[in-house]
């Protein structure tokens, strides 16, 4: 169907298995961490810029492979680049708000969110030849009810366990 997007790696199925594979180690990763976590805000900051440059690089490798950079990025570099930042801060926010509960609190409830977030990122970014590019929408339309939902996630998780320790 003319601007339906094409799975990069074939097909649906081996790219919804490849961006469960990846969310698990992303939802995992403050586990890796025996016995000491970093603070709170070094393990968000530095595991939400990491893991945002790796969901960029995704996006950008998987358009040089197959079709290119969009038109409108080549033509408007600085247009793209803005674009490119405002992604990475909304990407960043989807593990650095889990990292921070986890390592501060021990909440796991964000971390599901973490790994829902990254397989609907990977899944979208993982897809090319659309109507749209994902990257000019995410950041507005995809990423906000994401970082919204961990959120709620986080504050559900400290408001049950305030129940049950309190009771």
């Amino acid at each position: 169907m003319p601007g339906s997007p094409d799975p990069v790696l074939g097909s649906d199925a081996l790219t919804l298995a490849v961006a469960c594979a990846l969310a698990a180690l992303v939802a995992a990763a403050p586990y890796g961490f025996r016995g000491s976590l970093p603070r709170p805000a070094v393990l968000a900051v530095g595991g939400g810029a990491v893991y945002a440059c790796l969901c960029l690089a995704v996006w950008a490798l998987a358009r040089l492979v197959t079709v290119g950079l969009p038109a409108a990025a080549v033509e408007r570099p600085a247009t793209l680049a803005v674009v490119l930042l405002l992604n990475g801060f909304v990407i960043a926010l989807q593990v650095a708000i889990p990292y921070y509960a986890y390592a501060r609190w021990r909440f796991v409830a964000p971390l599901a969110g973490a790994f829902a977030a990254t397989v609907a990122v990977l899944v979208l970014f993982l897809n090319v030849n659309g109507e749209t590019d994902p990257v000019g929408l995410y950041p507005f339309v995809f990423g906000p009810p994401l970082v919204v939902a961990i959120c709620v996630l986080a504050l559900a998780e400290g408001a049950v366990r305030r129940v049950l320790l309190a009771g």
